[in-house]
């Protein structure tokens, strides 16, 4: 087996065993020599693995010898589908109790480690690729960290999951370096649906020069679609009727190549200050990613929101990528399934003067082969000739969090306004190594407490709209649980930093800040986390369990 195959496999055991650990609550136990044991269901049985790092939140690391402990018996080594099935057992049973009266769990376990090898296959040949290399400017920069998250959430069974591309993958996966042009469609105004609620460019002017003149098309509106969602439509029967019947026409590919980022589904063209999240027919991870008229809602509204609050905010070196509207064909005229498979949000892309080199921070956080996260070059780089010590990486942290935990915290408590910020929907501007300018992005994401918000103009019906403690839920998750904490952990792990000091920096910074929220954070003993494993065991991703992990910011108080 070769190498990339084998840290593909370690990733993806360590994702699975780290989810049952924090959706089941049990424990694991050192035994002193370099090993750990996971007690299991049945009586006196337990799984033993290589433990190589301890976390204080969850994010253990292990070696590739896993056993079965049975009473009287030695220690059976697992092979990796071996060791898969014995976790899946026993998630079953977790999610017996989470969701009464599921069956079938042998064909979902079957399904589910199907799903989990697509993604190790898929990790594999990532690693097999030689990564994207910049070439020191600032958007070479940021499309090489958007091209380079090789294994995915800490906290999924199958992070890397895609179905839909096939043979194709290696033009569109942005692992592998991709880059294409966009096809776009010509829509018949009253066709059209769409709504604009921020200023900026939607349409390159070399894409409006090229049809400039072409007949048949004058007083319609340019859709940019992906080029492999272009063919899928254009193998629909429905849209060969509407092209027939002249209500869309295909225009071909048109203007610059674009690049995938992260998501897959979002582009960027890097000189251009507009992105585009598109719809595609595809799977990735749970879910097929289109773009449905409830998304393309919340998206504007919080884009529109966004547009009234921002320039009341006064926190320096944060700012929000806010959507500035969205363009589709009309479901009246097509019906849901097929609008969400061509509507598309702008959103704006600051970057293009090159004035700022923002890397998306689940990239700088991932483990490189042999070696350290880029996060830990940042670090090194801020300390200089006084080398990485505790002091230097508790200082590193601060001021990490004086642009995006408190700021965050600070937007909710005054305006009710919860993004989305899990480290993927986050990038990060460096300067000389120190954290300098955060930015939040994917408005669809954002919940907003009907109780906290003032004098803004919102639909009493936005899809926005949450109570209060649910949009306090999924801020704690996203900004804390699976942000701060994966942050905190590969600062402590990969600096002589101990990851429970770090958590009492944190906890000291918050405190210093004050504030309703901030206090409430650390004053609670629990964190909300999302049950990835539990949730896409029981096919519930659409709407998944959470469980309540210990909060490290009050434990350490203690």
């Amino acid at each position: 087996m070769n190498d990339a195959r084998l840290h593909a496999e370690r990733a993806a055991r360590q994702r699975l065993l780290n989810c049952y650990l924090r959706e089941s609550g049990r424990s694991m136990t050192a035994t002193g020599d370099g090993l750990a044991r996971v007690r299991l269901t049945a009586p006196g049985t337990a799984l033993v693995v290589e433990l190589r790092h301890r976390s204080v939140f969850g994010h253990h690391a292990y070696g590739d010898e896993t056993w079965l402990e049975r009473p009287g018996e030695p220690r059976l080594s697992l092979a990796n589908r071996e060791f898969m099935t014995l976790v899946l057992a026993e998630v079953e049973v977790v999610a017996a109790h989470a969701f009464p009266g599921i069956d079938g769990g042998a064909r979902r376990s079957a399904e589910l480690i199907a799903h989990i090898n697509g993604s190790i296959g898929a990790t594999a040949r990532y690693l097999r690729h030689d990564r994207l290399a910049h070439h020191g400017d600032a958007q070479s920069l940021t499309r090489t960290a958007e091209q380079s998250l090789v294994y995915g959430h800490p906290f999924h069974p199958t992070p890397k999951s895609i179905e839909g591309f096939g043979d194709e993958l290696p033009r569109y996966a942005p692992e592998l370096g991709a880059s294409f042009r966009l096809h776009y469609f010509a829509v018949h105004p009253d066709a059209v649906l769409q709504r604009r609620v921020a200023p900026g460019p939607w349409l390159p002017p070399d894409v409006v020069d090229a049809v400039r003149g072409r007949p048949g098309i004058d007083g319609y509106e340019l859709l940019p679609v992906h080029p492999w969602q272009a063919n899928y439509l254009l193998r629909q029967p429905r849209v060969t009727d509407l092209v027939r019947e002249g209500t869309l026409v295909a225009l071909g590919e048109l203007g610059e190549p674009v690049y995938p980022t992260s998501s897959v589904r979002t582009v960027c063209d890097p000189s251009f200050p507009t992105s585009w999240k598109l719809p595609l027919h595809v799977r990735i991870t749970n879910f097929v990613r289109n773009n449905p008229v409830e998304h393309l809602r919340r998206a504007a509204d919080a884009g529109a929101l966004v547009a009234q609050l921002a320039p009341r905010w006064r926190h320096r070196g944060f700012a929000v990528l806010a959507e500035t509207g969205f363009r589709g064909v009309d479901p009246a005229r097509v019906g849901q399934d097929l609008a969400a498979d061509f509507a598309v949000v702008y959103r704006e892309n600051p970057f293009a003067d090159g004035r700022y080199a923002p890397r998306v921070v689940a990239s700088l956080l991932e483990e490189r082969v042999g070696g350290a996260p880029d996060l830990i070059a940042e670090v090194r780089r801020s300390a200089g000739a006084g080398g990485v010590t505790p002091e230097h990486v508790g200082q590193w942290l601060r001021r990490y969090l004086r642009i995006s935990l408190l700021p965050l915290l600070d937007v909710f408590g005054s305006d009710g306004v919860s993004f989305e910020a899990h480290v993927q929907n986050s990038l990060l501007h460096t300067e000389d190594g120190w954290p300098a300018r955060f930015w939040v992005r994917d408005m669809e994401g954002t919940s907003v407490s009907r109780d906290r918000l003032r004098n803004c103009e919102l639909a009493p019906d936005s899809p926005l709209l949450y109570d209060d403690e649910e949009a306090w839920r999924r801020l704690r998750y996203h900004a804390v649980s699976n942000h701060l904490g994966h942050l905190v952990a590969v600062l402590g792990r990969f600096t002589d930093a101990d990851e429970a000091r770090l958590w009492r920096v944190a906890r000291e910074c918050l405190l210093h800040a004050g504030g309703e929220r901030a206090e409430a954070l650390i004053n609670s003993p629990v964190l909300p986390a999302k049950a990835n494993l539990v949730s896409r065991f029981a096919r519930r991703g659409e709407q998944p369990l959470y469980v309540d992990v210990p909060n490290p910011l009050f434990e350490v108080s203690r």
